[in-house]
């Protein structure tokens, strides 16, 4: 059986509610386990018996968290050739895809061994703490859906 790490930061739980999301699409095929993490819970050392990893965040000062970018900062020590990926992220206003395009950068950058299988997903909050833009949250399972049908023809 395959796994995927979904990795997350979430201040005010929309993050994390795309991450679970995110997570049950992914399930749905019934050949995946997911397995969800904040940075600060998981060594990276922990990602190297995982076939994919997500990345999620909100976005914070037109970018990733802090947290998030410390963390693919250290993954790119682990070697984790071969592994698929692809990011998620929460945004207010007009930030769209400014959390995800930094990562996907990084990404790149740092972790160049990872294969990016998919635009990230970018899911609007409605007000400074939520709720969640209302097509979001089945968006983020038809994200999940789609990233696991690709790990398993990879």
């Amino acid at each position: 059986m395959k796994s995927v790490v979904v990795v997350y930061e979430s201040q005010f739980g929309n993050t994390e509610q795309l991450a679970k999301e995110i997570a049950a699409g992914i399930e749905k095929t019934g050949e995946i386990r997911t397995f969800l993490s904040k940075p600060k819970e998981i060594e990276p050392t922990e990602i190297h018996a995982a076939d994919a990893i997500l990345f999620g965040c909100p976005v914070h000062a037109g970018g990733p968290t802090r947290g998030m970018k410390k963390f693919i900062g250290k993954l790119g020590k682990e070697g984790l050739s071969g592994k698929l990926t692809a990011c998620f992220e929460t945004y207010m206003g007009d930030h769209k895809s400014r959390a995800v395009g930094k990562m996907e950068g990084m990404i790149a950058e740092k972790l160049s061994g990872l294969t990016l299988v998919k635009p990230g997903l970018s899911a609007l909050v409605v007000g400074f703490r939520g709720p969640l833009a209302d097509d979001a949250l089945q968006k983020a399972r038809e994200f999940g859906s789609d990233f696991g049908q690709r790990l398993l023809t990879s």
